[in-house]
């Protein structure tokens, strides 16, 4: 297999990098799947970021692929390149258990409609990683089905974050060119963000949710981990039939808003530290700030804080039999969590709901004429893994805060996307994540290109 350039082996290409070089006759899908095979089987010999794999289809669709390439009828750029699915998406024949004992015997009578798409776009699926039981964590613990450590520190082992925390690692560690996870509560962008990627919560609806287990049907959604934005914008375009177009963006076309409150109160030192140069480095460049308090981020915390959860009597309400009937095979900081629903009310979760739309709409009004509001993705760096396990109430600390910034994006109904913009005190990665209205997923890719492109300078 040759690689796709001249300094870089092909483990640390991007999607479109490697879909190019097929494109081109340098690279042969068979033995790109051959290889993310070989190493998986080398890497990942305990199975904590592959659940299991999936080697006769993505077999069967490098070679595939591969006839294709060579008849000059490829279906997508990125044709031939493989991937990993969170484990709670549908493969037909294959178990979608959510990482939990309570689905076991949940098998896929057929592929959900995101795999069916990108698998007509020609993409081979390698199988399907690790993740929080049933999505309900962000910090990406599960020591039933395994926890993938955070590769970014060889010392320590370190929470990978989560839900979709063997999604992250599957391309953080060379083991998948790009991923597709779930994003609740910051399932998605959390993981990225600890991980060093690009991560992109989809605004609701506009990607399928068939064939998936489900957490919280109003809050829900599927976005891809990547390298680079474009390779993130490429996913997204094939899942949503979109089309986003990232080239020629400028950062001097967009204004954002960056709040002077909540959302960098408490952080890290050194994570506080990168952002804060990185929003400065993109103002020199041009991009238009405003600093501002925005209000309505506190009203919704406050709202989440305090009213009946959506989130977890959702989650109560879909799963709650089946915890408290298993209870004894659940992690139990998991178990815990969901069994907060139990206390809400049809009432209460109604005046939830209503309240959020009336502060949604304050929202949407306080920032209008922007595209975009720039925080800190999570306030904490990974934290180390065996005091979370040994200590419930630590556990419960590290998930406030790693959700307390993302989870605004999925309460307020809009699109968000977090990518990375250098390391803290500890040289672990800091994300930057913009959140943009409800449907306004392409322009927000467009912004975060035009980011990318900064800040790699």
């Amino acid at each position: 297999m040759t690689q796709t350039g001249d300094t870089q082996k092909w483990e640390s290409q991007t999607a479109l990098a490697l879909g190019s070089a097929i494109e081109k006759g340098k690279l042969d899908p068979r033995d790109l799947t051959a290889t993310y095979l070989s190493r998986i089987a080398e890497l990942d010999k305990d199975k904590h970021v592959y659940v299991r794999l999936t080697k006769d289809r993505a077999e069967r669709e490098a070679q595939a692929a591969a006839s294709r390439a060579k008849a000059g009828l490829r279906l997508s750029p990125l044709d031939g390149v493989p991937l990993s699915w969170k484990e709670l998406v549908d493969l037909e024949g294959e178990a979608s258990t959510a990482c939990s004992r309570l689905l076991l015997n949940n098998i896929a009578s057929q592929d959900a409609i995101t795999v069916s798409r990108l698998t007509r776009a020609g993409l081979v699926t390698l199988g399907k990683t690790t993740m929080t039981e049933l999505a309900f964590s962000g910090l990406g613990l599960n020591p039933i089905f395994g926890t993938p450590e955070n590769p970014h520190d060889k010392t320590k082992p370190r929470a990978p974050g989560g839900s979709s925390s063997g999604a992250a690692v599957s391309v953080a560690n060379g083991l998948a060119a790009a991923a597709i996870g779930t994003d609740t509560g910051g399932s998605v962008r959390i993981p990225a963000s600890w991980n060093g990627l690009v991560g992109l919560k989809t605004s609701w609806g506009r990607i399928p949710l068939d064939g998936t287990v489900p957490l919280s049907p109003n809050l829900d959604t599927i976005g891809p981990l990547t390298r680079t934005v474009a390779d993130a914008a490429a996913l997204f375009s094939l899942m949503s039939r979109s089309r986003a177009d990232i080239r020629d963006v400028s950062l001097r076309d967009h204004a954002v808003i960056v709040p002077d409150n909540l959302v960098f109160s408490g952080l890290d030192r050194g994570i506080a530290k990168t952002v804060e140069h990185a929003i400065d480095r993109l103002g020199r460049a041009g991009l238009r700030i405003v600093m501002k308090p925005l209000c309505t981020l506190e009203q919704m915390e406050q709202l989440t804080r305090e009213g009946t959860s959506i989130l977890a009597a959702e989650a109560y309400g879909l799963w709650g039999e089946k915890v408290e009937t298993g209870i004894d095979t659940m992690f139990a900081s998991v178990a815990n969590r969901f069994r907060t629903g139990r206390h809400g009310s049809a009432a209460g979760l109604a005046k939830t709901l209503l309240a959020r739309e009336t502060v949604r709409r304050a929202y949407l009004a306080e920032t209008a004429g922007f595209d975009a509001v720039l925080m800190p993705t999570v306030m904490s760096s990974p934290p180390e893994i065996a005091p979370l396990l040994a200590d419930d109430a630590a556990y419960g600390e590290a998930n406030r805060k790693a959700l307390r910034n993302t989870t605004l994006g999925n309460q307020l109904n809009l699109c968000a996307l977090t990518l990375p913009v250098g390391t803290d005190a500890l040289n672990l990665p800091v994300g930057l994540m913009a959140q943009a209205p409800h449907g306004h997923d392409e322009k927000l890719l467009r912004l975060g290109r035009a980011i990318e492109m900064k800040l790699a300078q």
